[in-house]
């Protein structure tokens, strides 16, 4: 019983302290990725600027992600935890890309289907406009017979009845009077059927204008979306790492708090203490041969921390 104890014990911290090493790296990748995304869009804002002084003060932010970036690998690797961090901030940025390819995706749905839409407008409006030219060519054509008829009628009345110097000019002068009043009919009306005609072509453009109009500005609204719905991804991420980053230290504060408390109650009567400082500060101070009882901890309730034992082997 008084080797279980111990031994149980330290299974509860050796399990605490891999959870939290677990939950830190993966908040830890989390923050990384959505550093690296804002580190790009900087570095694209950058490019679009001539050289100059609004350039170099953006390169100066672009640096400072990047020492953000360095400074997060060191802190994964004093924790051992670099392998989680890269692995999380691998999943988050492939998260992230296919936030934004399903938006571009739909974008493209989207503005295809107007775009087939004007086209089937387009097509209908030039089936009205062929249909119109169409009637218009009949109507000349049933005005062209009429006149052809109507002549053909007079001449036939004419050439029946008698003696063609009988006739004298009277009846012919009637003749070339109808004769011209329904040629002038035939092209009042062929007139009147290609304005028509036009009319309507002008009418099936214009409502082929404005479908391709309204095409273009569909196309640009989802256009907007997807770049809102890719803003709200990255918002969301960076959210989320936050949280992590909030919660991931909350979670080493407690593994730590539940460690030190077994290690308490294994070592019973001992009276031995071990120090008040985090795993890695423990780790550099026997890398860098320091006595942590003579550190003075700057974190929470005076623990040690692996920035305070450099310190001290710096003195």
């Amino acid at each position: 019983m008084t080797d279980q104890g111990p031994n149980l014990q330290q299974q509860i911290q050796q399990q605490a302290t891999q959870s939290a090493q677990n939950f830190y790296g993966q908040s830890m990748g989390r923050v990384k990725s959505q550093i690296q995304n804002y580190r790009e869009q900087l570095e694209q804002y950058a490019e679009q600027l001539p050289d100059g002084d609004a350039k170099a003060q953006i390169q100066e932010m672009v640096d400072s992600y990047m020492e953000l970036e360095s400074s997060m690998d060191q802190a994964a690797q004093d924790a051992g935890v670099e392998d989680s961090m890269n692995e999380a901030a691998e999943q988050t940025q492939q998260q992230i890309q296919e936030v934004a390819q399903g938006a571009a995706q739909q974008a493209q749905d989207t503005a295809g289907q107007v775009a087939g839409q004007a086209q089937e407008a387009a097509g209908q409006a030039t089936d009205q406009a062929g249909q119109v030219a169409g009637q218009a060519q009949e109507a000349v054509g049933g005005a062209t017979q009429q006149a052809q008829d109507t002549v053909g009628g007079l001449t036939g009345g004419l050439t029946g009845g008698g003696d063609e110097e009988e006739g004298g000019g009277g009846p012919l002068g009637g003749v070339t009077d109808q004769v011209g009043q329904a040629a002038q009919g035939v092209q009042d009306t062929a007139g009147q059927a290609a304005g028509q005609a036009q009319e309507a072509a002008g009418q099936a453009t214009d409502q082929a204008g404005q479908v391709a109009g309204q095409a273009q500005d569909a196309a640009g609204q989802v256009t907007d979306q997807a770049g809102q719905a890719a803003g709200q991804a990255q918002e969301t991420a960076g959210q989320a790492a936050q949280q992590g980053q909030q919660a991931a230290g909350q979670a080493a504060q407690q593994a730590q708090d539940t460690a030190g408390q077994a290690a308490q109650q294994a070592g019973g009567g001992q009276q031995q203490q071990q120090p008040n400082a985090t795993q890695a500060a423990q780790q550099k101070a026997q890398e860098l041969g320091v006595d942590l009882s003579q550190v003075q901890g700057s974190g929470a309730e005076g623990r040690i921390t692996v920035r305070d034992v450099i310190s001290a082997s710096n003195q």
